[in-house]
């Protein structure tokens, strides 16, 4: 028998969203990680929406080369295995990435994907790119948002049953946090999409700095940047907004407005998240994995240390309070703001606030430890 422990916040129990929480060791194996993930098929109920027959969709990233940052196959493979026990179909689903790589069209994505261990033979599911062979394949989904009042998702989303979303929780450039929201939102864009929520961020540059190394034209996935007279010169119109220019460079020649270009990016991000999930609010399970914290995402093909000791497994069905749980618990078992720490500039908690305004989730939840 596991053990149970509530921490309830100031509104009354039945108002708050339920966040699972399982605890994980430094360096866990991923098979220990597998196991562990099994509490939450025993000893909650928040699969009790799988059906027979019924197509369950299981997002994740599946890594990117030479990042080794990405939710295991072994873990995978027992949400897989869940989902047939329950007589329902599972998917393993994904879209395409903005910049050009091995993850930016579907035949690619699929093989990588299947060098990292996710084949049909070894997790028991096949892979579904599900906005085509180069993200163009989208679908409109009206929202009662403040920026967008419809944004574009993967064409396939709306014809799943149900989703299961898996996370690594880590650090991200624009959002500081990325969790199931992010997940959500870029994970589950089409490239239009994606280029709506990226196109207002923009890098502002300080030539006087810039002695025309290189490392930002090296690093940047879109190649919008050429070095001329020895300084930086890019084309802004085609620039996609991913700032990883910004974190290559070494003499600071890069920055951000992250108060007004930064705010604005999260809200986008939140109000695509809705867009993905309103369909299936109901038929929809968050799991992030917050082990192997990086500042970095998992889209980074660079170096990406690890930073600070693994935390653990939290589960349940509202996306928001899932990743405000990420934040608190790892002030408690780290005794510090580990997003703060790596991003400084950046405040998380902005696409929290907005989806909870526009009405995907809430902030205010009870932590049950399995």
């Amino acid at each position: 028998m596991c053990e149970e422990k509530s921490k309830i916040g100031k509104l009354k129990e039945n108002k708050l969203a339920e966040v699972y929480f399982i605890s994980l060791q430094e360096n866990e194996s991923a098979k220990s990680i597998a196991k562990k993930t099994e509490l939450l098929f025993d000893k909650t109920k928040l699969f009790s929406f799988i059906s027979a027959k019924k197509i369950v969709g299981i997002k994740q990233h599946f890594g990117e080369k030479g990042n080794k940052g990405y939710i295991k196959p072994e873990i995978t493979k027992k949400f897989i295995d869940l989902v047939k026990h329950k007589k329902g179909k599972p998917l393993l689903i994904e879209t395409n990435t903005l910049y050009k790589g091995e993850r930016s069209n579907s035949y690619d994505h699929i093989i990588l994907a299947n060098k990292h261990g996710f084949s049909i033979e070894n997790v028991g599911a096949p892979i579904v790119i599900v906005d085509g062979l180069n993200g163009q394949n989208q679908t409109a989904i009206p929202i009662p948002g403040i920026h967008f009042k419809k944004v574009y998702i993967a064409s396939d989303i709306p014809f799943l049953d149900s989703m299961i979303i898996l996370s690594h929780t880590k650090g991200h450039i624009a959002t500081g946090l990325a969790g199931a929201l992010k997940n959500l939102s870029m994970g589950l864009s089409s490239r239009a999409g994606k280029l709506a929520q990226h196109s207002d961020f923009k890098p502002k540059l300080n030539l006087k700095k810039c002695i025309g190394c290189g490392l930002c034209k090296e690093h940047c996935p879109a190649k919008v940047i050429k070095i001329v007279n020895n300084k930086a010169v890019y084309d802004l119109d085609k620039c996609i907004g991913c700032g990883e220019c910004y974190t290559v460079c070494q003499h600071d020649v890069i920055s951000f407005d992250w108060d007004s270009e930064g705010k604005l990016i999260q809200e986008k991000i939140a109000e695509h998240a809705l867009g993905a999930t309103i369909n299936h609010k109901k038929k929809i399970v968050y799991v992030n994995y917050f082990n192997h914290i990086t500042k970095q995402c998992d889209c980074w093909g660079g170096k990406n240390p690890v930073l600070y000791k693994d935390v653990g497994i939290f589960a349940g069905s509202d996306p928001v309070a899932v990743d405000t749980a990420c934040i608190d618990m790892a002030k408690e078992k780290l005794g510090v703001d580990v997003f703060n720490e790596m991003w400084p500039d950046i405040d998380p908690t902005i696409q929290m606030k907005h989806v909870e305004k526009i009405g995907l989730g809430t902030r205010k939840y009870k932590l049950i430890e399995l």
